[in-house]
Order: C-alpha cells, then sequence, then structure tokens
C-alpha cells in the first residue's frame, strides 16, 4: 500500500505538487510522495478525517524518519515521508475532494475508477453523493462502464440506473471490452436478465394497459369525406372482449414501435424522431385527415412512452445487486 521511506531510498529527483499542497505546518504536516515522485504536502488532521487507514497510521508512534534535506526544496526538511503507489493525478484527485478547495473534473470513467479503487484502499469514508453524481452523469454516455464498476465497488443505486439507461441503446452497442473486467461473471448475467424483463414488459404489457385508458375519441374514427383514403380495419385485443375500429396507420405505427422496444425497451424509443419523421414520410394522410392523424399519432405515442416506463420501473432492477 505505502511505506514510510528512509533516507536512503529517496529520489534524485522529485517535485513539489504545488497549491494547496504545499503550506507546512510543523507537527501536523505529512508529506506524501506519489509513485512518479511527487511531493504533497499535507495536514495529518485532514487525511485523518477522511481516511481510517490514515488515522491508525498517525494514532501509531511516530516511528517515520525525517526527509533530509534537498536542494531547491528545503520545505521538505523535517517532515515525515509516505510514499504511495497512486501516482500524482490520483492523488490530486483524491486530495482535492479532501480539501476545501474546487472539486476535481470527475467527467472522466478512468478517473473516478482510480479515485474508487484509492477510497477502497483507503478507507475513505466521505464523498458518496460526489462520486454517484459524477456517476450518474457518466452513465448517460457510458451507461456498460458506469454499470460494471458501480457493481464493482457496490454502489447499487448508481447500477441501476446504469442497467436503466442501458436499455435505450441497442444490445450491440454495449461492448466495452474494457469494462467487463469490473464486471462478474454472475452481475453480467443478472444485468442479461434484467434487460430481458424489461423487453418481455415492454413489448406487451402496454399493449393491453393503453386500451383501458384510451378517450372515447381515439382512435379517430374515419371522415365522412368520399375522397378520404384512410384504411380502417379492426383491431382485438385478446385480453378484452371487444375491438377497436382503427386506421390501418395506427396499427402499422403500434407494430414498428413494439418491434424497435425489443431493441430498446423505453419509452423514448417510441417517441423518438427516428420513428415518427419515418413513419410520416411513408403513411400516407389524404388532406381531410392528415393533420388530425399526425396530431392522434403524437398523443398516443406519448401515452404509450408513459406506460413503457411504468412497466420498466416495476421490472425490478433493484435485484441486480
Amino acid at each position: 500500500m505505502s511505506r514510510v521511506s528512509s533516507p536512503a531510498s529517496q529520489p534524485d529527483t522529485t517535485r513539489d505538487a504545488g497549491p494547496p499542497f504545499h503550506d507546512i505546518w510543523p507537527s501536523l504536516t505529512v508529506i506524501l510522495r506519489s509513485s512518479d515522485n511527487v511531493d504533497f504536502f499535507v495536514l495529518k488532521p485532514v487525511l485523518a478525517k477522511v481516511s481510517v487507514v490514515f488515522k491508525d497510521m498517525f494514532e501509531l508512534p511516530d516511528t517515520a524518519p525525517e526527509v533530509p534535506p534537498v536542494d531547491g526544496n528545503s520545505q521538505a526538511r523535517g517532515l515525515p515521508l509516505i510514499e504511495l503507489t497512486e501516482d500524482s493525478g490520483t492523488l490530486h484527485i483524491v486530495l482535492r475532494l479532501c480539501y476545501p478547495v474546487e472539486n476535481p473534473d470527475l467527467s472522466n470513467i478512468e478517473d473516478i475508477r482510480r479515485f474508487l479503487e484509492a477510497r477502497r484502499k483507503y478507507m475513505i469514508e466521505a464523498f458518496d453523493d460526489t462520486i454517484k453524481d459524477a456517476l450518474f452523469r457518466v452513465a448517460e454516455s457510458r451507461p456498460f462502464s458506469v454499470f460494471a464498476l458501480a457493481s464493482r465497488y457496490g454502489l447499487g443505486d448508481v447500477a441501476n440506473e446504469a442497467a436503466k439507461q442501458m436499455l435505450s441503446l441497442p444490445l450491440t452497442d454495449l461492448s466495452d471490452k474494457s469494462a467487463l473486467k469490473d464486471i462478474t461473471g454472475p452481475q453480467y448475467h443478472r444485468l442479461l436478465q434484467y434487460r430481458r424483463e424489461c423487453i418481455r414488459r415492454a413489448a406487451t404489457e402496454p399493449q393491453l394497459m393503453w386500451f383501458n385508458s384510451l378517450s372515447s375519441s381515439f382512435p379517430p374514427a374515419p371522415t365522412t369525406s368520399p375522397s378520404c383514403r384512410a384504411q380502417f380495419h379492426f383491431y382485438f385485443v385478446s385480453a378484452h372482449p371487444r375491438s377497436l375500429w382503427v386506421p390501418h396507420w395506427w396499427t402499422t405505427y403500434l407494430r414498428r414501435a413494439l418491434l424497435l422496444l425489443e431493441d430498446r425497451p423505453r419509452g423514448s424509443t417510441v417517441t423518438s424522431t427516428e420513428l415518427l419523421e419515418r413513419f410520416n414520410e411513408e403513411t400516407v394522410f389524404c388532406p381531410d385527415c392528415q393533420e388530425e392523424g399526425k396530431a392522434a399519432l403524437k398523443k398516443f405515442s406519448a401515452a404509450l412512452a408513459q406506460e413503457v416506463e411504468k412497466v420498466i420501473a416495476q421490472a425490478g432492477a433493484e435485484a441486480l445487486l
């Protein structure tokens, strides 16, 4: 993990980390040296406050040797030195979170990974909200990586949200091989089970749920115009003892939407520009029912999206971890 350095082990060249890790308070300051020879002058009480490991270390009898004078670095004189295996980038992230300064940028998944590993190693009990907020943001673009990382470090609520974000992407897009090292076989299996359950619910249950909530004016009735080219037919719902008299475009949309839900089971799938605009371009609306038909399609797709989100929320993501 770390070791207290003896004078003989000092590297020939080191550099200081700079503000805010450059102040010296006699008897309170310790030097943390990174694996790439960067010295951080850190207050012991700050480290002891957030890290059980450092707290226990500082409570032991003080046997750490002093750092010998170094040319051009007289500040190091007379201070204990602890050499760590983490590089300076990792220590910057950890220590900036510990100090009352601006938080480090945690938009990079690899930086978050390094922090989480150091956090576990040094038993740092703080910063739950900070790290979760960072992971939630990254999950929007890299949900599988966040799921794997959150699973590894026991962040269940983050893993569940990332699993839900993954539903917006085709399974073929979830191939971040670098993330596989962070996830166990059983965790990956449960993730696939969750996805299959969401697909099953999204592609079947909404068909029955929207039926009960339809208003009496929906789907739109045929126009009385003799020039109307919209085709209507009966749509039978097996769970109910009656069928609907619906326009052909309505069942065409529903069929395409349900097909897409088998690949991306989220509400946003059925309201996507990809589906609605392409559908409007391909569907023939006559002048008498064009505006009404497009408005009805938009209304129904929004209602269907809400029902999809409802059943996804009930799919049991909490069982992933």
